[in-house]
């Protein structure tokens, strides 16, 4: 079962830490006289140490020359230039330096038209301006302004067709409120001038509508929005029903017949369809079967108004005269609704689909997990955010090993060699973050179906495989070579894991990124070539876990639980609290007991519950109280046993409990050889004799061993 700890994959639970910390007076200081003889060990059950060689400490200091670019050729600004719309690249765009080049991009692209390039350009240009010798310039001019050009081109579709809807809806409405005159100029202007030209073209006979536009004309945008979604029909409907009651006063009969007309004109209205004037006088069942004639009723954007249209004609009059009246508006409406929900499904489906393909690439499980969310449980707004900036801002991850004893040792290069590497623990903090160890998954340089790999600290760098086939970290320096070194295709992991990802070098088939003695190769594992190409664990050197960005330095407690199963995961379990540090030593708290380090000891564990008996006798609080070794199985099958500096130890008998020995009557008791002994397991922590002031003593199942300073140590049998 894979281990979690640094890779995030199992859940961590929670255990509360002893608190209460018992010191009894002079518990760990021995009686006047004493000297620790050499104490003879108690053979224990333990399963052996790793027999692997210890690997190399990889180098930490990066090769900042190998991650440099050079600038950016002439043919590539001509790219650029293209790419952007700006017109010919002219002599001033070919021969100015990269950063000038940039400030160009922002001063002359099209605002409108690339909103995110000219914002990344200007981002671009401050970091030039703040450090003259960054790459950002020549990234961007070589692959970053075509990212970003692209990435605007499917908003600006995507705006284009939001628009697209705007105008029609304003047709719509205009036709709808009888105004009459207006062209493309008018449905495509800005809501100000849309209102302004409405005002103008109100007739006299829409006197609200007209004062209704005058207002809103010297609103603000929220006011035009309003007025245009939803005052113009509703005035325009206000002066209809004030003309029919002027209408009515003068002649009942005018004013029935006008009103059946204004329906029916506002029944094509509702559709949109170009009402016919002889429609106007038909009767009710006469106007549906025209209205059903039309190519507008033929379009599947209006089924729900053809349906109801069918259904009110195999009625009687009273449902012909309700179709008409309310029955369009509300067929409409339910159309206008599903659309919507059309178009929403539409976008969480390209949601999905930037899912699927970010889990089949093996490389992107944070995409992968942000599109899940979002098209589950995002808003329709949250989804078009998703698809307009979200995607990109989670392109980053790290690579941690699954090779046994280099678990937790992530892919890392600040220039030239990469590595695979722990880290180095830091002495005053738990841990740091491990730098260097991020990288931005994009399209593959040389094949847009495979995928390349930019250092997230260094813009431009991507790993590539080197002429004698060391990956490393290098600039991008444009040429095709480069561009194939570069590019890896995602395969599943080696390891029988699904989640697990290899991948295989573009420029070498066959070839795939591999961790050897925790230097990177592109290796085949054919163990004829090269000797990083030994067949030897090339299954597990070749499978990654795709991990969080900014993985921290993996501590040593972390790189012992995770690399020996039968000491972390199926010893002590999974981590229940963090990592902390007190007087030198850290300790790390998990299920079924905690693990310790020490300069003098390394890391060692100490299972419940005797674990708890350390802990409540002081433990990391008295100095020099330090675990020397991992807990015990006794001989007999019962017992447990840790050894502590001093010495010290603690004895476990499932019957009896933890108890704590040390000192004298440790020497002692070490001389009889320990439970083994005709003393058997100790009963009781030590403690004063009672009546005898100086005299120590701790019971056993079989006896005592009694201390003075005066005779020193000795036993008593039952």
């Amino acid at each position: 079962m894979r281990r979690s700890l640094i890779v995030g994959r199992r859940p961590a639970g929670s255990i509360a830490v002893l608190t209460a910390v018992t010191v009894l007076c002079g518990l760990f200081t021995p009686a006047t006289g004493y000297a620790a003889p050499p104490a003879p060990s108690s053979p224990t059950v333990e399963a052996p140490a790793p027999s692997a060689p210890e690997a190399p400490v990889p180098r930490e200091s990066p090769d900042a020359a190998a991650a440099e670019l050079p600038s950016a050729t002439e043919t590539e600004k001509v790219r650029a230039v293209f790419e952007i719309e700006v017109g010919e690249a002219t002599k001033e765009w070919r021969e100015a330096t990269d950063m000038n080049f940039v400030f160009k991009v922002y001063d002359k692209i099209n605002a409108t038209n690339f909103p995110v390039t000219k914002a990344e350009a200007y981002r671009v240009y401050k970091v030039m301006l703040d450090n003259n010798a960054a790459p950002d310039a020549t990234a961007f001019i070589r692959t970053g302004v075509f990212d970003f050009a692209a990435r605007d081109r499917v908003e600006r579709q995507r705006r284009q067709e939001a628009w697209d809807r705007t105008v029609q809806l304003r047709r719509e409405i205009l036709i709808d409120a009888d105004i009459v005159g207006f062209d493309d100029v008018m449905l495509n202007d800005n809501d100000q001038m849309f209102i302004y030209k409405v005002y103008q073209k109100a007739r006299p006979e829409q006197p609200k509508l007209k004062q209704g536009a005058f207002d809103a004309f010297g609103g603000d945008a929220a006011v035009w929005k309003d007025f245009i979604e939803n005052k113009i029909r509703a005035l325009n409907h206000q002066d209809q029903l004030d003309y029919l009651d002027r209408l009515n006063q003068e002649n009942q009969e005018a004013a029935r017949r006008e009103a059946a007309r204004m329906a029916k004109k506002d029944a094509c209205d509702k559709v949109p369809v170009i009402a016919v004037a002889t429609w106007l006088d038909l009767a009710d069942d006469d106007f549906i079967r025209e209205l059903l004639k039309t190519p507008e009723l033929a379009d599947p954007a209006h089924r729900e108004i053809k349906d109801a249209a069918t259904v009110a004609l195999a009625g009687v009059a009273a449902d012909w005269d309700r179709y008409i009246r309310t029955g369009v508006a509300e067929a409409r409406a339910r159309d206008d609704a599903r659309i919507l929900r059309e178009r929403e499904e539409a976008d969480r489906q390209k949601v999905r689909d930037i899912k699927a393909k970010a889990d089949a690439s093996r490389l992107r499980p944070r995409l992968a997990a942000a599109a899940g969310d979002v098209a589950a449980n995002g808003t329709w707004d949250q989804v078009k955010d998703f698809l307009a900036r979200g995607q990109y801002t989670v392109l980053e991850q790290a690579f941690a090993g699954v090779t046994a004893g280099r678990r937790g040792w992530h892919v890392r290069s600040a220039g030239g060699d990469a590595w695979a590497t722990p880290g180095t623990q830091p002495s005053n903090v738990v841990t740091a973050p491990l730098g260097d160890a991020t990288w931005k998954i994009v399209p593959g340089l040389a094949d847009a179906n495979c995928f390349s790999l930019e250092s997230a600290t260094r813009v431009g760098s991507y790993l590539r495989i080197a002429p004698n086939l060391r990956v490393q970290l290098a600039g991008n320096d444009g040429t095709d070579v480069y561009k194939l070194n570069a590019t890896w295709c995602a395969k599943a992991g080696r390891d029988g894991n699904p989640t697990n990802v290899t991948l295989e070098a573009k420029a070498h088939p066959g070839r795939y990124l591999r961790q050897y003695w925790g230097e990177l190769w592109a290796a085949n594992g054919l163990s004829k070539e090269n000797n990083f190409d030994t067949d030897g664990n090339f299954a597990a050197d070749i499978s990654w876990i795709p991990v969080g960005p900014n993985p921290s330095i993996t501590t040593k407690i972390d790189e012992r639980w995770l690399n020996e199963d039968w000491w972390g995961w199926n010893g002590l379990g999974p981590q229940t609290q963090p990592e902390n540090i007190l007087n030198g030593i850290r300790y790390k708290r998990f299920q079924k007991g905690g693990a310790f380090w020490s300069a003098q000891h390394g890391v060692v564990r100490i299972l419940d519950p005797l674990l708890n008996k350390y802990l409540e006798s002081g433990g990391r609080n008295i100095p020099g109280f330090i675990p020397s070794g991992d807990t015990g199985y006794l001989p007999d099958g019962k017992g447990m046993r840790n050894l502590f500096a001093g010495p010290r130890g603690i004895w476990y008998h499932p019957n009896i409990g933890p108890k704590l020995i040390y000192g004298a009557i440790f020497d002692r008791w070490a001389t009889l050889q320990y439970e083994r002994s005709r003393l058997g397991y100790p009963t009781s922590d030590e403690m004063d004799f009672p009546g005898v002031p100086g005299k120590r003593v701790s019971y056993f199942q079989y006896g005592r061993i009694e201390h003075t300073a005066a005779e020193g140590a000795k036993e008593y049998y039952n």
